[in-house]
């Protein structure tokens, strides 16, 4: 993206409020954590149904295991949403006309921009790393929604010098959707989305098929793929 235009979002990002700009966590998987948890409970639902159409005796083997999967699925999701919760709460990003801060619970980092030795910016981890004589963070851009990760990558790229910035390059490349959310898809993006999507459906139709909890698993993680693939993250 040409820097003027990374300069106008910079500008952008700290009109609204000139003395700082904080960013707290919301992870695109949150949504497809939500999706799982909806699936999961109509499935129990399913399970229950059938676990009453045999009577619902606990000394059947269904039963026990339906039990046992509900009782599993009842605490990963609370164990999900506390654990979301507890660290949209726990973490959060300020950008300042003067500093960079990062607040992890009680500890916190910031870093003079006039005293950042390097930025480094990593396309393989989606992170960044923020060095200082005195102390060095990382900010996770999965960690953020994607007009945020526009916002915080535009308001670096213009506030740190350039000599400092490591690995732009490689970066800008990857995560060029982040940088423009309107970017199209590439040709290549476009064909490993629809291969993921085809793994996804021939997953799903093996677990109908088949029962396995293995295909269920595989066509999870093609679904994720997919959407990294879609999102060019």
């Amino acid at each position: 993206m040409p820097i003027n235009q990374l300069m106008r979002q910079a500008g952008n990002v700290m009109s609204d409020n000139l003395s700082e700009k904080s960013y707290r966590p919301g992870p695109w998987y949150r949504s497809l954590f939500s999706i799982y948890t909806v699936f999961t409970l109509a499935f129990s639902v399913f399970l229950i149904r059938e676990a009453c159409s045999r009577g619902g005796d606990l000394t059947d083997g269904f039963v026990i295991v339906t039990l046992i999967y509900i009782t599993c699925v009842i605490f990963m999701s609370t164990a999900g949403v506390w654990a979301f919760l507890t660290y949209s709460r726990w973490v959060r990003l300020i950008l300042s006309e003067q500093t960079i801060t990062k607040m992890e619970g009680d500890k916190e980092h910031v870093i003079a921009f006039n005293k950042i030795s390097h930025l480094n910016w990593l396309s393989i981890s989606d992170e960044m790393i923020v060095e200082s004589p005195a102390d060095t963070f990382r900010i996770d851009l999965d960690d953020f929604k994607r007009t945020d990760q526009r916002d915080i990558i535009a308001f670096l790229r213009n506030a740190v010098p350039l000599e400092k910035q490591e690995k732009w390059e490689p970066f800008s490349e990857v995560r060029r959707r982040s940088i423009d959310p309107d970017a199209p898809l590439t040709n290549w993006e476009r064909l490993v989305t629809v291969v993921y999507l085809i793994a996804t459906g021939l997953a799903v139709v093996m677990w109908w098929s088949e029962s396995g909890m293995g295909n269920l698993m595989m066509a999870a993680i093609f679904l994720f793929a997919a959407i990294r693939s879609y999102r060019g993250t």
